[in-house]
């Protein structure tokens, strides 16, 4: 065999085992304990309310600290495919910039970048759009981007945004906010590194923040602890971004709100950063001894208005009296103890797993599901995340049985794609939810199978 092919594989093997070390899962910490410090000095500066655009976002900020949360996603400022997206309008935070003229949103992106597309396209969209439907055309135009966005990308976007306007519109989805704002939303952004912008009390501001350092792959930093020692790690920027593929396996339910909460067993107090020493498997085994009670379960429920259907989330164990009424759970791992065969309260489960697949299997059972419900008595809908699967059948029930005000009809519409779209933006500015395209796929096959 030829040695130099022997040796190109040893050098293969060498480099990609230094690539794994330096993304390690304590590396990946590491990081982001030291990115959350840039955000605690940006809110001390700008002294506005701190708000964590999932699902990155939630990491750098902890529990108690966090004002609210949001959902830009990136894809919908890149390039050429720029969007204002009719289900994920954010209309939550306007009375929070309302009361504390403004907000500072929290991101980061791995992509050897400074700031994500989020940040820097998807939000400035967003107030523009947002400026407009309140405050009518603007001479100079409404949209604001930093200089790194090209100034021909700029002008692009711009000619996009009455198209925006004019679909908000036809849905009439900012009817229930017209009095929320009286000042414009004009974004500011903020890296490290970057230049230090003034804020303008004339307008609300929204401040972008991108919280990690553009950095090369394997970049080796040295920072300096709570105590003055220096601390060295491989930094891995964006390290929180898909936190499912990083996360040990050993570890399934490890995220943002996880981390805050063992984070200070991870640690070496007097730096406030985790010892150099301490490696994945320790880390791992420390988090495994603080795991929550297998015997309990996190249940919560949210009400849709006043149709008695509810939402909510579930995971792994629940007792059948701790279910508040007749409850369908979408979930492949929950285990209902202590059923009472005499109660009249149904409980229909499904092993539907929370992801892509999911979404597909929810689509050949749907009609079964639907069946068996019965809405003349109220009943919760369940699933992982009380965000995705749950939020897919909580459309279809307001779809076919509800107007959009959520009252009761007795016949159900032609179902459009207007009409699932106005019962959807209703549902994801009042509770936040943002089911995915798999989901909203199956959704529709089902509903639009209703009109045939």
């Amino acid at each position: 065999m030829n040695p130099l092919f022997n040796q190109n594989n040893d050098i293969n093997a060498i480099t990609k085992e230094l690539k794994k070390s330096s993304l390690s899962f304590t590396n990946r910490l590491q990081s982001i304990i030291h990115d959350a410090k840039f955000v605690n000095l940006v809110q001390q500066e700008l002294q506005l309310p701190l708000i964590a655009n999932e699902r990155c976002g939630l990491w750098y900020i902890p529990p108690n600290e966090r004002t609210d949360t949001c959902y830009f996603k990136s894809t919908d400022g890149h390039t050429n495919v720029w969007s204002f997206s009719l289900r994920r309008l954010n209309l939550h935070l306007l009375p929070i910039i309302n009361d504390k003229q403004g907000i500072i949103i929290v991101d980061s992106t791995r992509r050897g970048k400074p700031m994500p597309d989020a940040l820097l396209k998807t939000i400035p969209i967003w107030c523009a759009v947002v400026n407009t439907i309140f405050f009518g055309e603007s001479q100079d135009g409404w949209l604001r981007t930093p200089s790194i966005v090209p100034r021909s990308e700029h002008n692009s976007i711009e000619k996009l945004i009455p198209e925006f306007v004019k679909s908000v519109r036809e849905l009439n989805l900012f009817g229930r906010y017209t009095h929320k704002l009286n000042k414009p939303l004009i974004p500011r952004f903020f890296y490290p590194g970057c230049a230090s912008e003034e804020l303008d009390d004339n307008v609300f501001n929204i401040c972008c923040v991108s919280v990690s350092k553009q950095v090369p792959i394997h970049k080796t930093i040295t920072t300096r602890g709570s105590n003055g020692d220096m601390i060295s790690f491989d930094y891995v920027q964006g390290s929180a971004d898909d936190h499912e593929l990083w996360v040990p396996k050993a570890l399934p339910e490890f995220d943002a709100n996880y981390f805050w909460q063992v984070k200070n067993n991870l640690i070496d107090p007097s730096t406030g950063y985790i010892p150099s020493w301490r490696g994945d498997d320790e880390l791992v085994k420390i988090i495994q001894g603080m795991n929550k009670s297998d015997a309990s379960s996190d249940l919560m429920v949210q009400a849709v208005g006043e149709t008695e259907i509810y939402f909510g989330c579930v995971n792994h164990v629940i007792s059948f009296d701790q279910l508040p009424f007749n409850t369908v759970i979408l979930h492949d791992n929950v285990t209902v103890l202590d059923k009472n065969d005499k109660s009249t309260k149904q409980v229909l489960q499904y092993q539907i797993p929370n992801n892509k697949k999911g979404s597909n299997m929810l689509r050949s059972l749907m009609p079964e599901i639907i069946a068996k419900i019965d809405l003349q008595s109220p009943i919760s809908i369940l699933c992982g995340t009380g965000k995705d699967l749950s939020v897919g059948l909580v459309l279809i029930l307001l779809c076919l049985n509800f107007n959009l005000d959520w009252k009761k009809i007795d016949d159900p519409p032609p179902i459009t794609k207007t009409l699932i779209k106005q019962h959807l933006g209703k549902l994801s500015n009042l509770y936040k939810v943002n089911p995915q395209r798999s989901t909203l796929q199956s959704i529709n096959s089902y509903l639009f199978s209703q009109n045939t």
